[in-house]
């Protein structure tokens, strides 16, 4: 049985077709951490580009990087949600939503609590794609 995904957020005042986009770059941003639980390199190289940057509490790590130590991270559960988007342009998608995220990277188990994740989608040859992701931890939520 598939586990719900995370709930959306609906922003007031959105047109129908930004929804649609917002919509669609969230079930995106689910396929992301789905295939950094999975380690699966191919799927996660297709969503997140070369050229993209993630800024964990670890440090910045850019695309080819997470790629190559994607074997030593193992996320072993995680939360998702509520998310919200927003564009500022036709081309841009920006989520933001809380999330937990435990597991362990090279043998040290992940910061404990819960992060404010914020992900920049971007629209390249018809294609969306996350360029730029970061962490927040919210100080005094431990994790479950």
């Amino acid at each position: 049985m598939k586990k719900p995904g995370p709930k959306r957020r609906k922003r007031k005042n959105v047109s129908r077709s930004k929804q649609v986009a917002i919509d669609a770059v969230i079930l995106l941003e689910e396929k992301v951490w789905k295939a950094a639980q999975e380690r699966n390199a191919e799927e996660f190289k297709r969503l997140v580009p070369s050229d993209a940057i993630m800024i964990f509490q670890s440090g910045i790590i850019p695309q080819p990087e997470y790629l190559a130590t994607m074997k030593e991270r193992t996320i072993a559960r995680y939360e998702l949600g509520p998310i919200s988007g927003f564009m500022p342009n036709a081309s841009t998608v920006i989520l933001h939503y809380e999330a937990l995220r435990l597991g362990d990277e090279g043998g040290r188990t992940f910061p404990k609590g819960r992060v404010i994740e914020s992900t920049t989608w971007v629209k390249r040859g018809g294609r969306w794609l996350a360029v730029l992701n970061q962490e927040t931890p919210l100080r005094g939520l431990e994790a479950d």
